[in-house]
């Protein structure tokens, strides 16, 4: 049983407008603007080509926004002020229909607004907001008409704005607008200016197209709770740019053309242990670019749209095949780590593979091919290699590992790595000559023999070369090589050595090991 106990006063009091100023910034501030003409036009029905100028003047820490969109009308007017209004009912391809935006926007970044529209050809209306009004508990608005502005068109003035603006916010806000509004730019009937600098789109298609690995394009259609429609369209694949931890690797959501979400790495879209794993730098190939339209209240967006929502129903839907796309992918780049230039980065060009998806909760993983092999590790490649020739010969262990050796070196980033190389090269030679005397030759020598016998190399070459026949040619590369660790040890001046000499002397002592000892060696590219 129940019985009314009075009313409570739902109004809601100003303090929701200066709640939010600390959640904006220039960028996601400025973008409010932005959706806000770009859903007039459509409203208007993108009848006419959409100009946007955005004029910032850093002397005078003001901003102002000017669109043609179409101007409101004196009865639409109340939308600017009131909190949850708005021209569009969600059910149309918009990209906004919580009717706070632009609100939250103007109060965010200035304390001093004034708005000018006028509809059409009629009369221009102006509404002023400042600090004073949102510190006033009633919600009446003067309007004004005003001096004309251009017809169909709307002015957004900004003054004492709430934080410092400087050159270096300008130029992330550029970057930020070419990025957001890129599908837009990409239309000949949009544009976007900044300082009078028309805007170019940012868009991140960078594919490599690896055989068996090429870009895989997604199409298919997204039912809702409410049985609406979306339609999705996807792009996933290997960038062919490396990445770092915090790379520009990951999921992109475009929402009814408008980016919402760039590079996300969270655990809601598979990079966490058991899928992807944690974002690192082995997985940062991985790009995934998402583009969903329908009717912008089932976007999964939050309500500034600066992120998913990863709880909405419509990501839910989508999120098991995305969460296989993106392990999937980086399954592949982390198979294929360390040999990127190779595998990857030099595929530069291909065709995209086509997938159509019939129902995205219920996706199979079928979109990939098997993984590529796993690399073997080259110390254990070489290992495996030379098994048996080991057990018959121990004293070749030292040999072979000394050329691993010489492979991790060169994989660091020292700046003498090619010195080190050499050195170990040289001597690893140079007791591979002692082994196989001592154990390969047949003869005896004592240590007496040895010692004077090593005191010069010349010595030792010419003993070696009564046993087994090696060419001249690979001989000269070794007396060159042996050379440059002389004068690396016994003259003022350092010799450079290059990447290329490091190669091409290894290659000349892997073929003497071999006919020394007959070891068996693998790739190490």
């Amino acid at each position: 049983m129940k019985k009314s106990a009075g009313q409570i006063d739902a109004t809601p009091t100003k303090r929701v407008f200066s709640s939010i100023i600390a959640d904006y910034n220039l960028n996601t501030g400025v973008c409010e603007l932005v959706d806000n003409a770009i859903d007039l036009w459509t409203r208007n029905e993108r009848s006419h080509a959409l100009r946007i100028d955005i004029h910032i003047e850093l002397d005078q820490q003001t901003l102002r926004v000017i669109d043609n969109a179409g101007g409101l009308e004196k009865d639409d007017l109340g939308i600017i002020v009131t909190p949850g209004s708005s021209t569009l009912s969600g059910k149309t391809e918009s990209i906004g229909i919580f009717g706070v935006g632009a609100k939250r926007a103007v109060v965010a970044l200035a304390q001093k607004v004034e708005i000018r529209t006028r509809h059409k050809n009629g009369k221009t209306h102006l509404v002023e907001i400042d600090d004073h009004w949102i510190g006033d508990p009633e919600w009446d608005l003067e309007m004004y008409v005003t001096d004309n502005i251009n017809p169909s068109s709307t002015i957004i003035e900004l003054s004492k704005l709430r934080f410092r603006i400087d050159e270096q916010d300008v130029k992330f806000l550029k970057e930020h607008l070419r990025a957001t509004y890129a599908m837009f730019l990409k239309q000949s009937n949009c544009e976007i200016w900044l300082d009078s600098e028309k805007l170019t789109p940012l868009t991140f298609e960078n594919w490599s197209y690896p055989p068996g690995y090429s870009p895989r394009r997604f199409s298919g259609d997204v039912l809702t709770e409410d049985d609406e429609t979306l339609t999705l369209r996807a792009v996933a694949g290997l960038i062919k740019e490396k990445g770092s931890i915090a790379g520009e690797y990951g999921v992109y959501f475009y929402c009814n053309n408008r980016l919402v979400s760039r590079a996300l790495k969270s655990y809601d879209v598979g990079f966490v242990a058991g899928l992807a794993g944690a974002p690192h730098n082995v997985v940062s190939l991985v790009r995934v670019i998402i583009h969903l339209n329908g009717p912008s209240r089932c976007m999964p967006w939050n309500s500034s749209k600066s992120a998913i929502n990863a709880n909405h129903r419509t990501f839910k839907v989508i999120q098991k095949w995305l969460t296989q796309t993106v392990t999937g992918f980086a399954n592949v780049s982390k198979r294929f780590h360390g040999e990127w230039e190779k595998k990857v980065f030099r595929y530069s060009s291909g065709n995209y593979i086509d997938v159509e998806i019939a129902n995205f909760e219920k996706v199979k993983k079928a979109f990939l091919p098997p993984l590529p092999p796993k690399r073997v590790k080259y110390e254990v490649a070489l290992h495996k290699k030379n098994e048996r020739l080991l057990k018959k010969k121990p004293w070749v262990r030292g040999v072979y590992e000394a050329d691993v050796a010489v492979e991790l070196v060169q994989k660091q980033k020292f700046e003498q790595k090619n010195r080190l190389s050499l050195i170990l090269l040289d001597s690893s030679l140079e007791i591979a000559f002692k082994d196989f005397l001592v154990n390969e030759s047949g003869q005896y020598f004592t240590d007496t023999q040895l010692l004077q016998l090593f005191g010069s190399r010349h010595k030792v070459e010419t003993e070696v070369q009564k046993y087994v026949k090696i060419g001249s040619d690979v001989w000269k590369k070794l007396k060159f090589y042996y050379g440059l660790r002389c004068k690396l040890v016994h003259e003022r001046s350092t010799a450079e050595i290059t990447n290329g000499q490091i190669e091409e002397f290894r290659s000349a002592v892997h073929k003497v090991l071999s006919k020394l000892f007959k070891l068996k060696w693998v790739s190490h590219a």
